[in-house]
C-alpha cells in the first residue's frame, strides 16, 4: 500500500475547486451576494466532498483523475457517508491551525492530514479501476437521496 504524497494531493484538491468554482460562479454571478456565494459554495462543497467520498469511486473526481483512494485507517473499508462528513468539517479544523493540518501530511507515518486523522481515514494511491463514473453516480445518488 502506496500512501498518497503531498503535492499528488494538492493536485487533487485544485482539480476539486477547479469543478467546484463553475457552479460557485453561475449562481454567485447571478445573484451578486457575497454572503449568498459563501453560503452557497460552503453547501455545494459539504454535498461534494463526501457525497464522492464515500461512494464506490473513493475519492472525488480530482482524486479518481490522479488514482487517489480513500479508506478507512483500520478496516480498509470506503468511508461511510458519517464518516465523510466528519472528515469534511475537520478540513476547516486544519485550515484554521494555518494550515498546519495540511503541512503536518509529509511528516506523519501514514501520510495522513489533521483531518485524516480525526476522521481515521487514509488516502492511497491505487491501481486504476474500470469503472463507469456515471453509473457510480447514479447509484451513489440514489443511495443518499435513500438515507434520507
Amino acid at each position: 500500500m502506496v500512501y498518497a504524497g503531498f503535492w499528488r494531493r494538492f493536485v487533487a484538491l485544485f482539480i476539486d475547486a477547479l469543478i467546484l468554482m463553475v457552479p460557485s460562479l453561475i449562481f454567485g454571478g447571478a445573484i451578486r451576494d457575497i454572503l449568498f456565494g459563501f453560503g452557497f459554495g460552503f453547501l455545494i462543497s459539504f454535498l461534494y466532498f463526501p457525497f464522492f467520498e464515500s461512494s464506490k469511486l473513493q475519492g472525488t473526481p480530482g482524486k479518481a483523475l490522479l488514482g487517489l483512494v480513500i479508506h478507512n485507517e483500520e478496516t480498509g473499508a470506503p468511508l461511510t457517508f458519517r464518516a465523510a462528513a466528519i472528515r469534511f468539517f475537520c478540513k476547516y479544523l486544519s485550515i484554521m491551525t494555518c494550515y498546519i493540518g495540511y503541512l503536518i501530511q509529509p511528516f506523519t507515518k501514514r501520510r495522513q492530514t489533521l483531518h485524516d486523522i480525526i476522521s481515521e481515514a487514509v488516502v492511497i494511491q491505487s491501481t486504476s479501476v474500470d469503472l463507469n463514473y456515471f453509473k457510480v453516480w447514479k447509484e451513489q445518488f440514489q443511495k443518499v437521496l435513500a438515507a434520507l
